[in-house]
């Protein structure tokens, strides 16, 4: 059969139309579902590792006990599969006394406001039963259907074995898209109480239905565009059918299959031709606009979830910081002790108790109280310069010797000794402006102190003895 000059034209635009459209579509599908991904999994993993470090580890862990004591008494487990059965209803109903804990509406009233602050779907945490390829819901957040303490679910999980060995990094996301719950990034982190053990997970739910299907829409409507532009190209086929268009098609096709590494290859051709070549170069050339402007787009949500990112770390950094004296508070003590635990690097403890305190209070006030310690306060950051400082308690201070302050350790204290011992004397001060304190110091010694538990011990004990003499 043979075919006119037309229809081959009109043949040959199809194709190359049909290629370029199909190439640019997998592409942007490809790269923005790597991108979308991407962006929340980082965010799940941040979020979650933000909520297990902002979690009362001491209540959770008194509620933890709690449903486990009960979970490991009941031979009759019923999974969450059963839900809504009487089977399940009586295996439920046997925790219904943790919900009245106040520790548990501690805990999940804190997690709601993270909820809602976080703008994610759900916050809990959970306990996984390795044995039984399980976990178990302590605390859900969720306000509506949430699962409630002793909750079980199967453990979902490609190779359980081998991430069963890694808890410590967590359950890395996962993404679904289920009936029920449509596009969702799901991640767990690991809760370690004041020991260093961990007790628990704690769990982020983000859906992304509204970022999928802001990308649905967009691909129907690129679809759209592309069928369009195919049917233009077409149309002027039939009338280009002469030598003069083959060179200004075959610049277009080139500039498709560069497109991949040149998002304005369509804006910087050259063509000049007046015709319906000119006329489809011109579309190509706003279609490229367009989906860089998506992508433009894109990177701005990129930018915002990097924003909240960046958010979570400041609440963080916050989270270490006492609010009074501006140093580092009990929380910041407590990490910073696990440091000290697994390293090498010799350190010393240094233990100030404040004296007096109770009586300005009493005479001045709580303010002039507040101004009694943080002249206490200046003085240990002011002696102790190289080293971090801590406020462990209302009248307690703790500082961390390293480097040159761990060396001149005993004339660092003998200096802050002798301050201490001057400074009720100085009349030329208010009462509240002469802080005086005890201290007491000792060093981690390899063999005597198992952690740096021990050696804070000593330097209290030298501490109160140096309390007593003054």
């Amino acid at each position: 059969m043979k075919f006119s000059l037309n229809r081959k034209a009109i043949l040959l635009i199809v194709f190359i139309v049909a290629i370029i459209s199909v190439m640019a579509i997998v592409i942007y599908n490809k790269g923005i579902q790597d991108v979308i991904s991407t962006q929340y999994e980082e965010r799940s993993i941040e979020l979650a590792r933000l909520v297990a470090t902002e979690i009362d580890t001491e209540q959770l862990s008194n509620v933890r006990e709690k449903i486990l004591e009960i979970y490991n008494q009941t031979e009759n487990k019923v999974l969450s599969d059963q839900w809504g059965t009487p089977e399940f209803d009586a295996y439920i109903g046997q925790f219904a006394a943790v919900e009245e804990m106040e520790d548990f509406r501690t805990v999940r009233d804190h997690l709601r406001r993270m909820q809602d602050v976080l703008d994610v779907d759900c916050l809990y945490t959970i306990w996984l039963d390795a044995e039984n390829n399980c976990y178990l819901y302590l605390i859900d957040a969720a306000y509506e259907d949430a699962c409630p303490p002793g909750c079980i679910d199967p453990l979902f999980l490609d190779d359980p074995e081998e991430a069963l060995k890694n808890l410590e990094s967590g359950m890395q996301p996962n993404i679904t898209n289920t009936p029920e719950y449509g596009w969702l990034v799901t991640t767990g982190m690991p809760i370690y109480d004041s020991r260093g053990e961990m007790i628990a997970f704690s769990g982020v739910d983000i859906s992304m239905n509204e970022i999928m299907a802001q990308q649905r829409r967009f691909l129907i409507y690129a679809v759209l565009m592309f069928l369009v532009t195919t049917i233009l190209v077409c149309l002027l086929g039939i009338a280009l059918v002469n030598h003069f268009i083959v060179k200004p098609i075959n610049t277009l096709s080139r500039a498709a299959t560069q497109y991949k590494d040149n998002r304005n290859v369509f804006s910087e051709l050259e063509i000049e031709s007046n015709d319906e070549i000119g006329v489809l170069a011109d579309s190509m050339a706003q279609m490229e606009g367009d989906i860089n402007s998506y992508i433009n787009d894109l990177k701005k949500t990129t930018s915002d979830l990097i924003s909240a990112r960046e958010y979570g770390e400041e609440m963080d950094r916050a989270a270490n910081i006492d609010a009074l004296t501006k140093v580092r508070n009990k929380r910041a003590y407590d990490l910073d002790v696990l440091r000290l635990d697994a390293g090498t690097k010799p350190y010393g403890i240094v233990m100030v108790d404040l004296n007096g305190l109770k009586e300005i209070n009493d005479t001045y006030g709580h303010e002039k109280g507040d101004i009694y310690i943080n002249t206490v306060c200046q003085t240990v950051c002011q002696t102790f310069k190289h080293s971090p400082v801590y406020r462990v308690g209302g009248d307690e201070f703790v500082v961390i010797l390293e480097n040159d302050d761990y060396e001149n350790r005993e004339a660092l204290v003998e200096q802050i000794t002798d301050i201490f011992r001057k400074t009720p004397d100085d009349t030329s001060l208010e009462p509240w402006e002469r802080g005086w304190a005890a201290v007491g110091c000792a060093i981690y010694e390899p063999g005597k102190d198992e952690n740096a538990e021990s050696v804070l011990k000593r330097a209290d004990a030298f501490m109160y003895e140096t309390k007593k003499a003054m």
